[in-house]
């Protein structure tokens, strides 16, 4: 027996050596195949999505431009900004077509390549097409900006062409990228399903000599399990409260079945127990940011919101703010009562809701005051929505609760602004609204 165990155990080893070296090999190569995506074709995919975004800023310059016609030229501020939105727009694209040249010739140039290696080579001159039109547009761009005559000339109509190819050649770029990237994934995917089927197969095999050993043993596997099966009821017992919830053991299975019905059951109040502490969590988490009055977040949610996006915007992002209050609101109080000033406050929260995006944060930052942070945007735009809002508020006739304005006061980012200094012009900004007669919106 002693000489049987031993040789069918040898057997067994050498299958799951096989198994083992096999593991190895086709990990590591599946592991570099997922390296080239990760570290190529997943860069280049974010690399085209940044450059729509530039080409969808550029749309909004060109059609500004468009919109104006001749009288674009006869102010000098709007034509200025257009011409620095224009050189951004020219670097920023340089910039990110760079990235992806770099990102392509690394990977070329250190062998990380190795899925569809023409087809990446293919892409470096695809983007070198797509620089030379960024930069045929960029020259046109200057002579358009440069010119004396103060009217829309042959050369805009020239640009917007420019434009036209120059979205193209993206658009084309993206489809390639996309397809590769698609052909890339389904190659390693085919790779991990051939491993899995060796694998099966090696694996198979080794319990079936596995499967022969085991009935020499069978007799210490039982009083393992009936071991655990001990301590399983035992944890199981420590956790349920309620004894009616314990599990019924179930008969006419085998050992193994029945250690299995008891892990699920262990497993299900476990993950029970999980459940309820995450509502618990959860619930915990809405009562520390939000306001219990109007739903809105609460101070401690807009301190940290202002500062992660302060932290953003010294990386280069952008954002502006919005600080607004209910003017003569104590009067409201006084003349209508607290219960109406505080279904005033809930209706303003209502009416600013349906007019901000899901990534606009509106926090109730004092009784009557409110501040809106608006992420990746600009103050003109910012204006555009805070003037928005007070005509909402102005306009609302609501029965049982009074009619009532707000007053706003609207800035953005400026270089190196802190969390005191941009709330600080905010509320000097609304100052002034209220000096200025109320129901009103004071940008800077």
């Amino acid at each position: 027996m002693t000489r049987k165990i031993s040789s069918l155990s040898f057997i067994l080893l050498s299958f799951l050596f096989v198994v083992i070296v096999y593991s190895a090999y086709q990990s590591q190569r599946i592991y570099k195949e997922m390296h080239e995506v990760a570290e190529i074709d997943v860069p280049l995919s974010e690399v085209i999505s940044d450059i729509e975004m530039l080409q969808l800023k550029q749309h909004l310059l060109m059609e500004s431009i468009r919109q104006q016609g001749d009288a674009f030229f006869a102010d000098a501020s709007i034509h200025a900004n257009s011409v620095k939105g224009f050189d951004e727009f020219s670097a920023q694209l340089a910039t990110q077509l760079d990235k992806a040249t770099d990102i392509l010739r690394t990977g070329l140039g250190f062998g990380s390549v190795r899925i569809k290696l023409m087809d990446h080579q293919a892409l470096m001159q695809q983007i070198s097409v797509l620089h030379e039109h960024r930069m045929n547009f960029d020259r046109l761009a200057d002579i358009f900006f440069a010119q004396q005559k103060p009217s829309l000339s042959s050369v805009w109509t020239e640009l917007e062409k420019q434009d036209a190819a120059l979205d193209t050649q993206a658009d084309e770029l993206l489809k390639k990228i996309d397809l590769l990237t698609m052909s890339v994934s389904a190659t390693v995917e085919n790779q991990e399903r051939h491993f899995v089927t060796m694998n099966a197969i090696l694996g198979l095999s080794a319990f079936a000599i596995g499967t022969y050993l085991t009935l020499y043993i069978i007799i210490t596997f039982r009083k393992r399990i009936w071991s655990l099966r001990g301590q399983i009821e035992s944890l199981h017992r420590s956790i349920v409260v309620d004894r009616s919830h314990l599990p019924t053991r179930q008969t006419g299975l085998d050992e193994l079945d029945e250690l299995e019905t008891d892990l699920k059951a262990l497993v299900k109040q476990f993950s029970k127990e999980m459940h309820n502490r995450d509502e618990v969590e959860t619930q915990l988490i809405e009562l520390a940011t939000r306001d219990k009055l109007t739903g809105a977040f609460n101070r401690h949610k807009w301190d940290e919101q202002i500062k992660a996006e302060l932290a953003l915007a010294n990386r280069g992002h952008h954002f502006s703010l919005i600080l607004l209050d209910v003017d003569h609101f104590k009067k409201i109080n006084d003349s209508y009562g607290h219960d109406v000033g505080d279904n005033v406050l809930k209706l303003l929260v209502t009416t600013l809701r349906k007019r901000l995006r899901e990534t606009d944060v509106l926090c109730r930052v004092g009784g009557e005051e409110f501040a809106i942070l608006l992420k990746d945007t600009r103050l003109a735009d910012a204006a555009t929505l805070a003037e928005q809002l007070r005509k909402s508020i102005a306009t609302l006739k609501i029965d049982h609760i009074p009619h009532f304005t707000i007053s706003s006061g609207v800035t953005d980012y400026q270089d190196f602004d802190d969390q005191h200094q941009i709330v600080k012009r905010a509320d000097v900004l609304l100052y002034e609204a209220k000096g200025a007669g109320r129901n009103c919106v004071m940008v800077g």
